[in-house]
Formats: structure tokens, sequence, C-alpha cells
């Protein structure tokens, strides 16, 4: 079969390289938009709902949202745990799903399962973003001249930043941090409310009937149709102060007559405090605006950074006043580019070192020749590239970097070596280099593929594995799987090919020097220990019990150490802290964080 095989491709070599090289543009462009990640995503596929119940404890959360959604919640398909957490004003309900699970099905299972929950009027429920942990990709803050105010600078966040970025692909969700929210407050006065008989149910139910238009039918006026409505949502302090309450002999109560309005802020349960170093010194802003840019779930980060970019930079120049900008203070596009980087500079070594062993050390005959052995490793990689996005599972550094290129390239290097050693010992007969390919070929092939199954093989306990262990060690094995059949493929159907345009002329077939030399050193370390074998089998006994004594005594890491140059420092506080004091502390910890000369700039989040 490898001997027809080989038959075929040399005499439709024509065929072989179109198809080669619509493999490599193919594996180009797998590689374009095959998501790369820094590190791997261990997280499990997870959907959280998220309830605001503003004003109520703890307790009250718990009792009449938090035990209510868990009992629903039971029994949607795929759950595999759920947990909780019931904080003042807030519910969270996490539910942990299988591996493999579809995230668009489990998300909308959770949401028709919560239509059926019965929650308090007040309390307002929703799913969190379809996103992963791992998802903050970009993180800003808005600077502007002391004359803008936290409010304006809250309000230019949510009305203006978050509402453009949230149109970039790619991107599900951007929340805003820190900063006073805008609020028309009314402080009812209440020695007036006695005075003039009014409760506080009128007030409610007049500030809520007066704020909303009303719609009518049409009038015809000749041709043409207008349409009716009545306008009345409130637009500023005035509008809201000429509500009427009630009225007493025809005169009405207004708002105004009651109360006081006033532009305050809302209830403030977050803070975020900015601290940055430059050449005039340091700049500590205690009371930032801040906002995280979240990424869809299976999203390249690479591609979505850049229209980030893009979109921050339309922004800056014609939405935002001149004296504001978004200043980005996380962007986690150095940490992809120094994988990216790491990737390119593996393959380009990798490719260098083949070219020169083969030629150098293994005499390889022609630089060409070498270079169509070395060939192996980027159709190796690009039809690792190729599968991946085909299943849909992100490169990143942890499985590209497990690819072994000696590996990769040994069959194609063990197939030129036997074609030449055929050539060299049949050199004074003419023999026919087709005829000779085929053989080359058909005396290698079963060993080579013999060989790449019992390394396969080696890999089953890896797609074996669940959970986080899988995400981590699966990817790996998969991408290693998948170059290995790359390379095989390569050196069994093209290189024939391949050779067949490179062996023409003549070639040297004598050992290079690096070869005699090693075989100078081989030889006689050979006969020494034919000679000595127990001295060989003791010394090797005592160097594998040695490695197994050392083995207990040296560290291991589940990961590897992916620095981003950054320490997340948390502090734990006293539940019933006031949020005066707890930004205090927090501010003397940022200030003493930034007087380490390490330090660059220094961010505080405080509460949520």
């Amino acid at each position: 079969m490898i001997a027809a095989l080989t038959s075929y491709t040399l005499r439709h070599r024509a065929i072989i390289l179109a198809l080669l090289v619509l493999f490599i543009f193919a594996g180009i462009n797998a590689y374009e938009h095959l998501p790369v990640e820094a590190f791997p995503d261990v997280s499990n596929l997870s959907v959280q709902i998220i309830t605001l119940f503003p004003g109520h404890a703890a307790e009250e959360v718990e009792r009449l949202v938090t035990i209510p959604i868990e009992n629903q919640m039971n029994g949607v398909p795929k759950l595999v745990s759920l947990r909780s957490i019931s904080l003042f004003g807030l519910s969270q309900v996490t539910m942990v799903f299988e591996d493999g699970a579809d995230a668009d099905y489990v998300r909308g299972q959770v949401f028709q399962f919560l239509s059926l929950v019965t929650l308090p009027p007040t309390a307002q429920a929703s799913l969190s973003p379809n996103a992963t942990p791992i998802g903050e990709i970009y993180r800003y803050t808005l600077k502007a001249p002391r004359e803008f105010s936290p409010v304006e600078l809250k309000a230019l966040e949510d009305w203006v930043v978050e509402r453009k970025l949230r149109t970039v692909p790619g991107v599900v969700d951007v929340v805003g941090f820190g900063g006073p929210t805008k609020q028309y407050q009314v402080q009812v006065n209440p020695i007036k409310l006695r005075a003039y008989n009014v409760s506080l149910a009128q007030v409610f139910t007049a500030l809520a009937n007066g704020n909303r238009n009303a719609g009518g039918s049409y009038v015809e006026h000749g041709s043409e149709m207008y349409v009716v409505r009545g306008l009345g949502f409130v637009r500023n302090k005035e509008d809201i102060e000429a509500i009427a309450v009630d009225s007493r002999n025809g005169t009405p109560i207004r708002i105004g007559d009651i109360a006081t309005v006033i532009i305050g802020h809302a209830v403030r349960l977050g803070r975020v405090g900015m601290l940055f170093k430059n050449p005039n010194g340091v700049v500590d802003n205690d009371d930032a605006v801040q906002g995280i840019v979240i990424m869809r779930r299976g999203e390249n980060p690479k591609t979505v950074l850049e229209r980030i970019h893009r979109e921050v930079e339309e922004i800056n120049e014609k939405y935002l006043p001149p004296e504001v900008k978004m200043v980005p203070h996380y962007d986690r596009t150095e940490l992809t580019q120094r994988t990216l980087h790491t990737v390119r500079k593996n393959m380009s070594e990798g490719i260098g070192l083949v070219v020169r062993y083969s030629r150098h050390s293994q005499g390889l005959g022609k630089y060409l020749t070498s270079l169509f052995v070395s060939l192996a490793v980027p159709v190796s990689l690009l039809g690792a590239y190729t599968l991946l996005d085909m299943r849909g599972i992100p490169a990143n550094l942890i499985s590209m970097g497990a690819i072994d290129f000696g590996i990769i390239v040994d069959s194609a290097v063990v197939i030129m070596e036997n074609l030449l050693r055929l050539l060299h010992e049949r050199r004074h007969t003419n023999p026919s280099l087709p005829a000779v390919i085929v053989e080359a070929i058909a005396e290698m092939g079963r060993p080579i593929l013999f060989s790449k199954t019992i390394l396969l093989a080696a890999f089953i306990p890896l797609y074996t594995l669940q959970r986080v262990e899988g995400r981590i060690f699966r990817p790996m094995a998969l991408t290693l799987t998948f170059a290995l059949i790359a390379g095989t493929v390569f050196a069994v159907a093209v290189v024939p090919a391949l050779a067949s345009f490179a062996l023409g002329g003549k070639i040297r077939l004598e050992e290079s020097w690096i070869v005699r030399g090693l075989l100078r050193l081989y030889r006689p370390a050979l006969d020494f220990a034919w000679h000595h074998r127990p001295l060989i089998l003791g010394l090797a006994s005592a160097v594998v019990m040695s490695g197994a004594v050392c083995y207990h005594f040296v560290g291991t890491e589940f990961l590897p150490k992916l620095d981003e140059g950054a320490l997340w420092v948390r502090i734990f506080m006293p539940k019933s802290i006031s949020p005066s004091l707890a930004a205090k502390i927090t501010g003397d910890v940022r200030r003493r964080l930034a007087s380490f000369p390490e330090a660059t700039n220094v961010l505080s989040q405080l509460g949520r």
C-alpha cells in the first residue's frame, strides 16, 4: 500500500505540490483565525444568576430570593453543582455544568427555569454575560481635569463609553466600576407632610405617575395626520417640583411644597482608586471611574483587542470632550503578543536547527534536500493549526510549547537518510531514481507508522482526563497528535515528490566531520561498555535510584509560571466596617504599595 502511494505521488508530482500549496494557505488562514490564549482556560462552564434586591438585609435576600432560585434551578439539565451567596441587596447563584455541554443550550434552560421563579416585585434577576473568568481583557479609567466632577465622568462612562464599546464584535459586556451615579433625590419634609395631611405613599404614586408620557389618537388636518400624545417625562428639578401630589379646594399640592429636590448620587457600594507615577511626581485619584471590557466566550483575544483599540481611539477623538480621555491600565495585548512571539520563535529556531543538523551532522547531500526535510516542521504546525481550528480548540503557550520538533521531523529524516543510503550503495549501477524512492519508502514506511502509533497511544491517558486537568492537558495532547499526523503524512506522501527534484545531479554522500568525530568517541565507549557490562548496569541502576530519591525533593507546579508583572493583593476587612473607613484604609494601602520603586501604578477596588 505504501509502495503504491509512493508510486502515485511520483507520477503526479504536480498534483501533490499543488495540494501542498493549498494546505499551506489553509494552515496560514487557520493560524490567523485560531484563538491564541496566553494560558489555558481551566474554568468550568458556569452560569450565574445575579439578582438585585435593593435595601434588604442578607437574611431577607437569602429567604426571599436565593432559596427560591436554588429550589427551581435544581432541575436544570446537565447541572453538576450549585452554590450561592447572599449579601446586602444582592443575591448570586452560580451553577456549574458538565464538560462538553453547549453554553447556549444551558443558558437557555436557565433562563426558562428562571421565568418560573416567583420573586418580590422590586427584585431584578439577570444572567451573567456569556464569558469566562479570564474574559477580562481590557481595563481603563477616564482621565479628566479637576473641573470635571466624578458624577460627570460616571455619566460619560455609562452613557457614552460603555454603549460604544458594547458595539465591538466579540465584546459581550462592559462593566463600570467606581464613580457616583447621578440621581435626582426628593428629600421629603415630615413636618410639611403632616401639615398638608399627605402620606409617603401618595408621594411615591405621584412621582411614578408624573414621570411618563401618555399616548393618544390622531387628528386629521387637511391631507395630513397629527399624532396626539401627552409629554410627561421630567427633564430637570423644576419638572419634579411641579408634580402634583394632591389638591385642596382646587389648589394643587406639589412636590416642591412638601419636599426639596436636589441632584445627588445613588448609594455607593464600591470605589476605585488609581495611582500613577510619572516624571512630574505621583498622581493619586481616590475616586476614579473604571471600565472593564469582557470578551465573549470562544472569541480570539488578539482580534477582539485590535477592534477595541480602534474603538477606543475613535471614542477619544469623536465622542468624549477634548479634555477627557480613556487611559488603559490593563491590556491583554502585551501578553498575547509575547505568546505569539514565543510560538514564532520556536518555529523559526526549530526549522533553523533542523536545517543545520541535516546539513552538517547528517550530510543530507544538498541544502535543498535539508530544506525539504525541514519543511516538515512548518507543515506539521500548520496542520495542527488547521485541525485545532476545525475542532474549535484555542491554542495556548502550553499546548504549542509541547510540540517536539525532533519527533515531528524524524520521519522525513529517516526516509531521506534511507534513500541516500540506497543511492550510495547502488551508485555504480546507475539506478532509476523513482524505483529507489519507492523502495526506500516501502522499507521505512511500516516502521515509521508503527513508531508513530506507539507515540499516539501514549497520549490516550491524557485524552481521558476530565474537568480542570482535561482542559489543561487535552489541548496539549491534541496539538501534538495533530502535528504528528501532519508530519507523518508529509514524510510518506510529500517527501518522495520533493526528493525527486532535490536528488537530481551529483550528490555528496560522505559523512560530515561532526559525525566522524562523534563516531571516534562512540566506538571506543561502546567497546568498553560491552566488556564491562556489570559495571555499566550498576552505574545505570545507581543513576535511576538517585533520580527516584531526588524526585521527592523537586518542587512541582500545576501550571507553568506566567508573570504579567503585576501583583494582586486582597485585603479582608470586618463585614460591618463603614464605607468611609474602608476607603481610608484602602487609600493608605494603595500609597504604601506605590512607595516601592518597582511599582509603576496601583489600582484599588473597594466593594462592588
